[in-house]
């Protein structure tokens, strides 16, 4: 019991008192290095300005004095300024930043993230632990302090679809370890005082963005705050670096050390830190949470040197996976072959895609003849045309179509061409009624409500791979939510065809090659959401893949036609390891 005392706190108070000694620490850390760093400059500057007037005395001791006291005040201005900020909101700067939410409970993968979370809690005799997703593909996690005192855990979407259930509780348990050992408290405090200047940067952006947004000028010409933003970013980089000096890598051994005394299984923990270094992971837009994560953007580079534990935080992969597997009593080999041996079991587990072109002819003739039907009926909703700038008439439009044109405003002039009825927008009640309609966020026609684009048959809620989504039981159409598509980027329980792969090669090869058409891109016929009656807008999926999708974006829904989706997964699978993500759509 002795040992464990040694490394587990016993309580919870414990670990704050802990946090308070951080907080006095850095708080002087900080203290220090701002004293040093006007100190430095502006001595600097006196002495060379004393070399050169004649009658100026740096070290008399008038001037001295004053000039000493200036320091001071001054470096404990920025120092007061810099930590107070930091502990109001950097926090929440780091969250925002990394686009992390809070885990869906009707998600089956987040579910058990915070079943996890929950037995942590009462293993390790923490008061609460918060969870937040990160939705990117990447692998990592880390684990922040909020304002409040209660820590939180953070994983990537990534993560959550590759690691399996004791390998995710490994890593909970690494980052609990650097809870309750404190180093959390740290890191946390660390990264926001940092990131003090990142949202200076931030700000002096923005304030330039508006100003040539205003003047419509070059930023020289109108004294934009470029040399500002230079000084930030320096003092950015030296805070950082000057607190990473401070930082010890044996914590990162320590707190894995600690997991497996909380999760008693190292070779989980070895399979999951290898697995995060060949995704070699990248969070965030710089740098400046690298102390953060479980395993660093750059942790293949990282040597046993001297300048390689001055100026990172982590220790090497190998060395963390020898320890761990000697833990164990096995080599870092048999991790390699456990992790192999772990896909490839995967990937046999994996479901079959069943497509449309499987089905019977029969279904075939009956899927098109559905899609007539439905093409029939929007043409025989499109009553409306309306008087573009030209003083000509465009369409006919359905309802939905009418309202989402880029000109229309309430006074436009438009006709219903079944009542023969013409005027303004405005004096029309289907019209009207329509805009409240979208105003209250309630669907504009409920005759399209819930019905697939396609071929109008009703929609069924479904699960692919574990996210809810809206399928069309016919023509295999899926209504899914901008925002889940990242976690289904990142779980792979479908395995596709070989004919749907060499299709989806072909259409990569396309977009490198302007000559070739890619087969996905076919014309589209408008469609209408089932969510809110509006008519989709085609665009490009993202700008690493550019396949034609119907988006809405008051829903931030994107509806996919079969094989569009599969293709887009394929894709993103089968990516190299250091392109980037898949990113917002």
């Amino acid at each position: 019991m002795a040992k464990k005392k040694e490394t587990i706190p016993s309580s919870f108070w414990e670990i704050q008192k802990k946090q308070q000694r951080v907080s006095i620490f850095l708080f002087l850390m900080l203290f220090i290095f701002y004293l040093l760093t006007i100190g430095l400059t502006s001595s600097v500057i006196l002495i060379t300005a004393g070399a050169l007037l004649a009658g100026f005395h740096f070290f008399a001791s008038p001037f001295f004095y004053k000039y000493t006291i200036i320091v001071l005040a001054t470096a404990l201005g920025l120092t007061l300024l810099n930590f107070v900020q930091a502990r109001k909101n950097g926090v929440s700067y780091i969250l925002k930043n990394l686009r992390a939410c809070s885990p869906d409970p009707e998600d089956r993968y987040h579910l058990s993230f915070l079943n996890i979370l929950e037995e942590m809690k009462i293993s390790s005799g923490l008061p609460g632990l918060r969870g937040y997703i990160i939705p990117t593909v990447n692998l990592n996690s880390l684990s922040l302090i909020g304002q409040d005192g209660l820590p939180a855990i953070v994983v990537t979407e990534g993560l959550l679809g590759e690691a399996s259930r004791d390998e995710l509780q490994a890593v909970v348990a690494h980052e609990t370890a650097h809870i309750i050992k404190g180093d959390t408290f740290l890191l946390t405090l660390v990264c926001s005082i940092a990131a003090f200047y990142e949202q200076l940067i931030d700000a002096l952006d923005e304030q330039r963005e508006l100003r040539q947004a205003e003047f419509k000028s070059h930023r020289s010409e109108r004294g934009s705050p470029q040399p500002l933003i230079y000084l930030a970013s320096f003092f950015s980089y030296l805070l950082l670096n000057f607190f990473v000096a401070l930082i010890s890598q044996k914590r990162e051994l320590l707190a894995d050390a600690t997991a497996v005394e909380l999760n008693r299984d190292p070779m989980a923990l070895a399979r999951v830190i290898y697995k995060a270094q060949v995704a070699n992971s990248l969070l965030g837009d710089s740098s400046l949470f690298t102390p953060l994560f479980l395993v660093p953007p750059d942790s293949r580079d990282i040597q046993e040197t001297s300048r390689d534990k001055l100026f990172n935080t982590h220790p090497p992969v190998s060395l963390r996976l020898k320890a761990l597997t000697e833990m164990a009593h096995r080599s870092v080999r048999e991790v390699m072959e456990e992790v192999r041996a772990r896909e490839e079991q995967r990937e046999k587990s994996r479901q079959p895609y069943i497509s449309l072109e499987d089905r019977d002819p029969d279904f075939q003739d009956r899927l098109r003849q559905l899609q007539l039907q439905a093409r029939e009926g929007l043409e025989k909703d499109s009553v409306w045309l309306v008087r573009n700038a030209r003083g000509q008439w465009d369409g006919p439009f359905v309802l939905g179509s009418l309202i989402t044109l880029p000109y229309f405003t309430p006074a436009t002039k438009i006709m219903n061409i079944k009542e023969n009825l013409e005027g303004a927008a405005r004096n029309f009640p289907q019209v009207r009624f329509a805009l409240y309609r979208q105003l209250k966020k309630q669907p504009l026609d409920p005759a399209y409500q819930n019905k697939c684009p396609t071929c109008r048959i009703e929609l069924n809620e479904a699960f692919y791979e574990g996210v809810k989504i809206r399928k069309c039981p016919t023509c295999q159409g899926k209504l899914v939510a901008t925002d889940d598509l990242e976690k289904i980027f990142a779980r792979r329980e479908l395995i596709f065809p070989g004919w749907l792969k060499q299709k989806a090669l072909a259409y990569r090869e396309a977009l490198l090659d302007p000559v070739i058409k890619p087969p996905v891109l076919k014309e589209k016929q408008p469609a209408i959401c089932p969510e809110c009656g509006l008519q989709f807008t085609l665009r490009p999926f993202s700008y690493h893949y550019l396949m034609p999708v119907y988006k809405c974006y008051p829903c931030q829904k994107i509806w996919f036609e079969d094989q569009e989706l599969e293709i887009l997964q394929i894709l993103v699978e089968e990516r190299p390891r250091n392109h980037q993500p898949a990113g917002r759509t």
